[in-house]
């Protein structure tokens, strides 16, 4: 090869959410430093409330849904990448375009609507690789009839529960009094990215109201995540309040929390990997509310009702019963949960001839 290796994340996200985007975002980076020679570039969805702040080189696209697949082929054929990484999007014509053009193609589902289009005839046999996030951390990743497919395609298959950046946090981007603050048991809200609404209002404004609560009752700290889809302006006197934070120090923030409050997206995933304990509302996906309730009856997060008097009401339950904290701090100690990054990054490697990390 007489060129760099050349990486194509086609993440597809909707309005409101952006799990997908940060997930592609977080493995770019994973790849980007352990092989600097890479090139690497993005096309991204378009239009209001979508994340499109990669930090990679990328091209939008702001027409109409359908016409998604044919945007996706057109700068497919135009850039010649070497692997496509598709995330929870992609269309038949686009993986013809690959197939095509001798370009090795991938495809990462994490939910039951996105795992389908792996075991369709037509992907079965224009799909290289597949990469699963279980829907349900640790639980058996496919159904019976998708074991079986899987024997008679072409396709190569990873399973994994989450995702998340594996190098050191870095504290000194919080600053003094915060990071003060946070040597103290506290409180870690984060919503997600931010851009769903409960009742009409912003949920990152409900968490911040939650916060108050929490503070005013308890005398915790409680930091807020208000999320990079947030347009507002929030000033609380009692609680701290941050946009966003690197991923590094998201995850090592809910590794220290006391409680995390968050949704029932990539982040509680990524929670339980860290081993928090959480309250969990659904807040955003259709998804949500059946992956809260199968962990709420196995006792590895406390349930509650998407508005802020019962997310209140359960997050000061918890941290006023200390045997209840324990007894789910334990039962989410006991998980075995597979991080996905390094295994698609040995996947990258294969696919690209490159040393493995």
């Amino acid at each position: 090869m007489n060129r760099p290796p050349f990486l194509l994340f086609v993440p597809f996200y909707g309005r409101g959410g952006s799990g997908e985007f940060v997930r592609s975002v977080t493995l770019a980076q994973a790849v980007a430093r352990r092989w600097p020679q890479l090139r690497i570039e993005f096309l991204l969805p378009g239009g209001p409330g979508t994340r499109q702040d990669a930090p990679f080189p990328s091209t939008c696209h702001d027409g109409p849904d359908t016409g998604k697949g044919a945007f996706d082929s057109l700068h497919i054929e135009r850039l010649r990448p070497d692997l496509v990484i598709f995330d929870c999007g992609g269309r038949s014509e686009s993986l013809r375009t690959c197939r095509r053009l001798g370009i090795t193609s991938a495809y990462i589902s994490d939910r039951d609507g996105t795992l389908k289009k792996p075991f369709r005839l037509d992907w079965m046999w224009l799909l290289d690789e597949h990469w699963h996030q279980r829907e349900h951390v640790t639980a058996e990743a496919l159904l019976p009839s998708q074991r079986l497919r899987s024997h008679f395609s072409r396709t190569r298959r990873l399973y994994f529960d989450t995702y998340y950046a594996e190098d050191a946090a870095d504290w000194s981007l919080l600053d003094a009094p915060l990071r003060q603050a946070l040597e103290q048991p506290f409180v870690l809200l984060s919503p997600g990215g931010g851009g769903y609404a409960l009742d009409g209002r912003p949920v990152s404004e409900v968490f911040v109201e939650v916060a108050e609560r929490i503070h005013a009752e308890t005398g915790l700290t409680c930091l807020s995540l208000l999320g990079p889809l947030y347009q507002g302006a929030i000033r609380s006197a009692t609680t701290q309040t941050l946009t966003m934070v690197a991923q590094p120090l998201f995850r090592e923030l809910m590794r220290r929390a006391r409680l995390v409050l968050t949704n029932g997206g990539h982040s509680l995933h990524q929670a339980l990997a860290m081993r928090a304990v959480c309250v969990v509302a659904p807040l955003g996906g259709s998804d949500q509310p059946a992956r809260i309730g199968a962990y709420d009856r196995a006792g590895l997060v406390v349930e509650a009702a998407p508005n802020a008097r019962a997310l209140g009401d359960a997050a000061l339950r918890l941290l006023r019963d200390d045997a209840a904290h324990r007894a789910v701090a334990d039962r989410v100690a006991a998980l075995n949960i597979v991080n996905g990054i390094p295994a698609m990054c040995a996947r990258i490697a294969t696919l690209l001839g490159l040393e493995a990390p």
